[in-house]
């Protein structure tokens, strides 16, 4: 029998994976119980004849000096098993008149918005420094061994982070900059982490933002590479991998997690349980009311969560160049401002919202010759489609309209795109929720508003029950990166509760320079 600390992971999502690699290389015992067929969650990818779709990654965020990701991905050897491909701009945000191309350079970035928008020269430049001390301030307070020690810290050593965690992406970017399309396109990417400006964090935006704008990388062979590496890692490290494995619930001793019951008959015990699950299905489906109620369970069970997609997956029997798609990514917006994209609290109809079209230009592995994959979404939510669930036609109906209207605005823009297109598969909120069991669909687990941000994040760990969160819904926040960064900190707090040597930190470079210019004043306007 193995002497080894036990480590149940209820879930094979990114967060779940990443959790399971670091502890299994650190010398504890883990088994993930998946109850799908395929691993991965969100980060999975599937072939149509000869095209290989990508479920959800778009690019992957840069690396800050000295981040977790960083020392994580060095730790498990990732750069050797993974190949990355630098997409060389950002986004095209696309208007009726006018595309704008983001650069991979703050410098050029920079110099191009005042070339364009020279009334705005102060903003501009107060937007990205402000930015820019929010995002490497928010790092190094990521980077704290000591949590508890850090928040308490947070007035003296992190200033900046008070205010910035209280306001909104939109409060930010309009206290200095006027011009509407300016505006849009400086905080256009709100798009890849929530659908509403008006309630989104600050920080969430700064803190990816910056560090997609230093670099961002598409994983050859689709996301899909990542989660079979992690897999890999685990495996040879004395774990496994186990799907078709349904846990049914939580077991419990005197209000310690103990183990867990898998498809209603089989039980298997550990030291720890680590829940990579929708957070409101794991209290209401896997863990009784007399196991774990008050505040926290009560927090859980009416989180908010982030919004969902309309999305397509398109094969091109063309070369995406030869129809006009140079770049990586474009986003597409009917207003110049994008407050206008929600009328009283609502979104807009379906053609009017912001669409992101990625081109999987760059990544010669995922089609064959001359043809090209392409995904297309917008924000989306459950509501709009409740009147279509329990009809089939209605909704298929309902589908291919709406994802005609989309593809007649690429058209327009690059002609050909409509005769070019030889697969064609549609997604809706109905779909992710299927696919993921998130509530709503949601894409990026919680909502990323001020009250579920930061400190009011739900947390990783759950000392005295045994008990572990590694996903979007928690610490720190949605998206792939954010997933990945709760698998890093759940593992690390189970590291440093036994004791273990925290191998991540033997991956350190040195840290970045920080700004200490107040925030405070800039983000009032001052």
């Amino acid at each position: 029998m193995s002497d080894k600390i036990k480590i149940n992971i209820i879930g094979s999502g990114i967060g779940g994976l990443f959790s399971g690699a670091i502890l299994a290389k650190h010398g504890f015992e883990v088994h993930i119980f998946e109850s799908r067929v395929e691993i991965g969650g969100y980060c999975s990818s599937w072939k149509r004849g000869d095209y290989t779709f990508e479920s959800s990654l778009h690019e992957m965020n840069g690396f800050y000096p000295d981040e977790k990701r960083l020392r994580t991905f060095r730790f498990l050897g990732l750069f050797d098993r993974i190949k990355l491909l630098k997409v060389p701009s950002l986004y095209t945000s696309v208007f009726k008149d006018f595309d704008f191309t983001v650069p991979h350079d703050l410098n050029e970035y920079r110099k191009k918005l005042v070339e364009t928008f020279p009334d705005e020269e102060k903003g501009i430049k107060k937007v990205l420094k402000d930015m820019q001390i929010i995002a490497e301030t928010g790092t190094l307070y990521m980077n704290e061994t000591n949590i508890l020690k850090a928040i308490l810290q947070v007035p003296s050593k992190y200033p900046h982070l008070i205010p910035a965690s209280f306001s909104t992406l939109n409060r930010f970017i309009s206290n200095r900059i006027k011009n509407p399309r300016l505006k849009t396109i400086m905080s256009q990417l709100y798009l890849y982490y929530s659908d509403n400006i008006n309630k989104f964090n600050l920080v969430y935006f700064a803190v990816p933002t910056f560090s997609l704008l230093i670099n961002s990388y598409w994983v050859s062979g689709s996301s899909r590479t990542i989660v079979d590496a992690l897999r890999d890692i685990i495996i040879e490290n004395g774990g496994t991998v186990s799907t078709r494995k349904k846990v049914t619930k939580i077991i419990f001793d005197k209000k310690k997690a103990i183990g867990i019951e898998v498809n209603n008959d089989e039980k298997y015990f550990s030291d720890i349980t680590i829940c990579n699950t929708p957070i409101n299905d794991t209290f209401e489906r896997l863990i009784d009311k007399k196991d774990f109620g008050g505040f926290f369970r009560h927090r859980a069970l009416h989180i908010t969560p982030s919004t969902s997609i309309f999305t397509m997956y398109i094969g091109l029997k063309a070369n995406a160049q030869s129809l006009g798609i140079e770049n990586y990514c474009y986003i597409f917006n009917e207003f110049d401002d994008l407050k206008d994209c929600a009328w009283k609290g609502k979104n807009v109809p379906h053609e009017k919202r912001p669409m992101v079209v990625t081109a999987y230009i760059l990544d010669e592995s995922l089609v064959t010759k001359d043809k090209t994959v392409l995904n297309i979404c917008i924000a989306d939510n459950e509501d709009y489609w409740e009147h279509y669930k329990d009809d089939k036609e209605l909704y298929k109906a309902e589908k291919n309209r709406i994802a005609g209207l989309l593809i007649d605005k690429i058209e327009k823009k690059f002609p050909g795109f409509k005769n070019a297109i030889e697969i064609l598969e549609i997604g809706t909120p109905y779909t992710m929720k299927r696919f993921s069991n998130n509530n709503a669909g949601a894409v990026y687990g919680a909502a990323q508003e001020t009250f579920q941000t930061n400190l009011f994040r739900f947390p990783n760990e759950f000392k005295n029950r045994n008990l572990y969160f590694s996903s979007a819904w928690t610490s720190p926040g949605g998206g792939v990166g954010g997933a990945m960064l709760s698998g890093i900190l759940a593992s690390e707090k189970i590291i440093k509760r036994y004791k273990f040597e925290n191998q991540l930190n033997n991956h350190i470079n040195p840290r970045p320079n920080i700004n200490n210019n107040s925030l405070e004043e800039l983000l009032h306007g001052n």
